[in-house]
């Protein structure tokens, strides 16, 4: 395996510690300036149960712990405001997805969290989902 980034968060006395701000100057930055360059992306935060994803992408109410997301969000939103005029429009579509013990599940639409989502390939849309 190979890496562009591993941090080290447990310890904010440490030398090495890795803040919220870095970790989405490293990852979040780049995901957004392709995103406006008009590419799908997608960020697939991998590791054991407690290692730290959840808390690395949706963080905590202080601005100093905002996670990957909320600070994607705000950057993205910004942007858009600054770069819409009569001839520029933008699309956000958004999906966030937990897989768990091989089962899939739609975070943000809380009534299907029972419910193991299917991921279907089509051949226009590409990777897809069903309830």
């Amino acid at each position: 395996f190979t890496f562009d980034h591993s941090y080290w968060s447990a310890d904010s006395k440490d030398a090495h510690f890795a803040t919220q701000k870095m970790v989405y100057n490293d990852i979040g930055k780049e995901f957004l300036h392709h995103s406006f360059d008009g590419y799908n992306t997608c960020i697939f935060a991998y590791g054991q149960t407690g290692a730290g994803k959840s808390f690395t992408m949706m963080g905590a109410p202080q601005a100093d712990l905002k996670g990957v997301i909320p600070q994607t969000c705000e950057e993205m939103f910004e942007r858009i405001e600054e770069e819409t005029d009569e001839d520029t429009t933008f699309s956000v579509e958004v999906s966030y997805m937990e897989i768990y013990n091989e089962k899939v599940h739609d975070l943000l639409n809380p009534a299907n969290n029972n419910k193991n989502l299917r991921v279907r390939e089509h051949p226009v849309l590409g990777p897809t989902w069903k309830t």
